[in-house]
């Protein structure tokens, strides 16, 4: 066989290889479910190399601008840190040293240590930004460039319980300095004695219990905390749960998804939102 046999047999193999892998993909990607609201998790997700390449390290800010102005979510799920004097910072691990190059963790840290930190993904991710630890106002003065504000869905990071109150009141007082609208915003934590302290500083708060893999648990910690809703891998919930939960009055939101079939999925199950890590392909699967 001549060598230019050869390779038009190795380039026959790779498309037939892709077109299989862009068939196994797209196979299970039909959705019978419009009314769902598509935010981004932790802006656009965390790094990823394939499906979707993510460079951007979760909570940045060119995360969450790809998410709200290139893919067009309806809103964003953050997660939400106090540095030690009291000032709010978007971090999604509990170390610093997992993803930067300082120690600690942000409860025990002024945020003058904190808030300006690069970002460390690995130096193929670091080769394709330039992104830095921001805090919750500096979001929330880009939010309130845009016509309209944002979901936002804020999920509560707090390593000290004596600080539960504290942590609320700062939330709090953040969000009513920029006006953010209770009808907008969704308080998530695993701790319903968290969320609690929320409903004490703002009674008409809408908080959510986050599963923590055990379902079943929430339902019934949200029941006995009178909260408005569950938050939930979508990888590990069912549709007859997800509609337990509706019937009981309660929202629900499921987070994760990067395939166009895992993210179908999710969307078929009906929640109220989904948090997902590929903003794009949701948006497209509801078109």
């Amino acid at each position: 066989m001549s060598k230019r046999n050869i390779w038009l047999s190795i380039l026959a193999f790779v498309l037939l290889a892709l077109a299989i892998v862009v068939w196994l993909m797209r196979r299970h990607d039909e959705v019978k479910y419009k009314e769902v609201l598509v935010l981004g998790h932790a802006g656009s997700g965390f790094l990823s190399p394939l499906n979707p390449f993510n460079p951007l390290p979760s909570n940045s800010m060119a995360s969450i601008v790809k998410a709200m102005e290139e893919n067009g979510a309806d809103g964003v799920e953050v997660d939400v840190q106090l540095s030690q004097d009291g000032v709010l910072i978007l971090y999604h691990d509990v170390t610093l040293e997992s993803m930067t190059e300082a120690e600690g963790i942000i409860d025990n840290l002024p945020a003058a240590g904190v808030v300006g930190l690069k970002y460390k993904g690995g130096f193929f991710y670091d080769l394709f930004h330039d992104e830095e630890i921001i805090t919750l106002e500096v979001l929330l003065q880009r939010f309130a460039t845009y016509p309209e504000l944002p979901y936002l869905h804020l999920d509560l990071r707090n390593q000290n319980p004596s600080r539960h109150l504290y942590y609320a009141q700062t939330l709090m007082a953040l969000l009513r300095k920029y006006a953010y609208p209770l009808e907008r915003t969704v308080f998530i934590s695993p701790n319903p004695a968290f969320l609690k302290a929320f409903r004490e500083v703002e009674p008409q708060a809408q908080l959510m219990i986050d599963t923590a893999g055990d379902f079943e648990q929430a339902l019934v910690e949200a029941q006995n905390n009178q909260l408005n809703g569950i938050c939930a891998n979508g990888r590990d919930v069912s549709p007859q749960q997800v509609q337990q939960a509706k019937a009981q009055g309660l929202q629900v939101a499921l987070f994760g998804g990067k395939s166009r079939s895992r993210i179908a999925r999710m969307i078929n199950m009906r929640p109220d939102a989904i948090q997902v890590d590929n903003v794009a392909a949701a948006r497209d699967l509801l078109e």
